[in-house]
């Protein structure tokens, strides 16, 4: 069985108060699910600087927005790339998640600080709750919330 899957929205967060949060819950590995993978509020996130700067903390960072993202549009392009559906290029990030899950404490990383406002309860914590695993939502003021499962009759987003 999968262990806990972390989430985080860096928000506007300074870089020390994310790498607190993060080590707080002892975090090795950042899976960024953002489809824009960069910010104003926070240029410390964006995408080619991230990778170095977890690099002294010992924190591994990989990109999946590209399958994983909330812009519908980017997997739908990813997916035409590669030749196969929206939809297995979504179930085969799933997958790549659980499985890293097995051997490293992950935490997906979104732009939005409240989870309840972000695709990354709303979408990818049910598809992993519904696939067996434990989703803990990293919140900024250093608490830790359970995702919670969805009503599955209660309009929900959809990424396809």
């Amino acid at each position: 069985m999968p262990e806990t899957i972390y989430t985080v929205g860096h928000s506007n967060l300074s870089f020390m108060r994310f790498i607190n949060l993060i080590q707080a819950s002892n975090i090795n590995h950042i899976i960024d699910i953002r489809s824009i993978p960069y910010s104003r509020r926070a240029p410390w996130s964006n995408k080619s600087r991230l990778a170095e700067m977890l690099k002294p903390f010992r924190i591994r960072y990989t990109y999946l927005g590209h399958r994983l993202g909330g812009e519908k549009r980017s997997i739908e392009h990813h997916a035409k790339q590669q030749g196969v559906t929206s939809q297995e290029i979504y179930d085969e990030a799933i997958q790549v998640l659980l499985q890293l899950s097995l051997r490293e404490n992950l935490s997906l990383l979104c732009a939005e600080g409240d989870p309840a406002n972000c695709h990354r309860q709303h979408i990818i914590a049910q598809t992993l709750i519904d696939s067996g695993a434990k989703v803990i939502h990293i919140l900024k003021d250093g608490s830790l919330k359970e995702a919670w499962k969805e009503d599955p009759t209660v309009n929900q987003p959809q990424l396809f």
